[in-house]
């Protein structure tokens, strides 16, 4: 881990962590983007990332026959994919 990491990048990720965990206990959006100190878009962005990237695992968990961890980040897909963040449009 280099010192630019540590500095610059870290805060960031502990931040969004954070974040996510308030969003997959339920929390509203608005009391989540409090917690960021970014823009909405950029909140909205990581928490689709976030999601895409367990269902990506779960489908590597059911490749390798791990059912127990398939239905883990099943789960987990839930908590996150919610809300505002995932309407396909804002401007209904």
């Amino acid at each position: 881990m280099t010192l630019l990491t540590v500095f610059v990048f870290l805060p960031f990720v502990v931040l969004r962590m954070e974040a996510v965990f308030a969003w997959c206990k339920g929390v509203k959006f608005v009391e989540v983007q409090k917690l960021t100190g970014s823009f909405e878009g950029t909140t909205i962005r990581t928490l689709r990332r976030l999601e895409e990237l367990v269902r990506q695992i779960k489908v590597a968990a059911k490749a390798i026959g791990d059912r127990d961890l398939e239905v883990k980040f099943e789960e987990g897909s839930k908590l996150i994919k919610r809300d505002i963040v995932f309407c396909n449009s804002l401007y209904l």
